[in-house]
């Protein structure tokens, strides 16, 4: 499978049979997003919360009846009311699609609508696909269970947060890789805004130090997992 950054915690994957998927499709409001909705298409998309950054640009992406949409009950619910095709899971749950499996994992972060409505729990998402796991942490401070995640499914590529104030910091992030083991870890969620500015090779040079293979992935770059 093919893994492209899309700014923030956007990530589009495509599998080997020509499947894609979105994971927090947040872009035409982010100013370093290299791709914005009207140039995106997928059939799947996968939201861990209903934040505006990661809910995001979902409903302009998605085509009614085509698009399926998963993530926990309570936000699938709404967008199902709104015509949207939507796949319900929550914290723990994992269903089979075409392309391979998906689990939602906790994350401790808040979650509601944009508007200001309760959607259920905030999630992370690991994705089995084409025999390969690929942890997406959503927006999470640094948690225990954390280890159990990456020993239940030895990760291949993981996607963490770095740039604090609303998530992990760098320093927590690091600690998070030594609990998780990933054979890849690769940062977002920074520089987006003021706010959460870092520098994501700080990251990366420090999970290197410790015998972890990392990399910052360049706006619109794609990688192979």
């Amino acid at each position: 499978m093919k893994l492209q950054y899309l700014g923030h915690s956007a990530f589009r994957i495509e599998t080997d049979k020509g499947i894609s998927i979105l994971i927090d499709p947040f872009v035409d409001k982010n100013p370093l997003a290299p791709l914005k909705s009207a140039q995106l298409t997928a059939d799947y998309i996968v939201i861990t919360h209903a934040h505006g950054d990661h809910l995001g640009d979902t409903l302009s992406i998605a085509k009614k009846g085509k698009t399926t949409l998963i993530g926990v009950g309570e936000l699938m619910s709404m967008l199902a009311d709104k015509g949207y095709q939507t796949h319900a899971l929550q914290i723990g749950g994992a269903f089979d699609f075409e392309f391979g499996r998906v689990k939602l994992v906790q994350a401790l972060h808040g979650n509601q609508t944009p508007d200001g409505r309760y959607a259920g729990l905030a999630a992370g998402a690991v994705l089995t696909i084409e025999g390969k796991n690929l942890y997406h942490c959503g927006d999470t401070g640094i948690f225990g269970d954390m280890k159990l995640i990456g020993e239940m499914h030895p990760i291949n590529c993981l996607l963490i947060p770095i740039g604090g104030n609303y998530t992990m910091d760098i320093s927590d992030a690091v600690w998070a890789v030594d609990l998780i083991q990933p054979k890849l870890a690769i940062p977002m969620h920074y520089n987006t805004f003021p706010v959460i500015k870092c520098d994501p090779q700080e990251f990366v040079a420090k999970i290197e130090a410790k015998g972890y293979q990392g990399k910052v992935m360049q706006y619109g770059e794609t990688i192979a997992i």
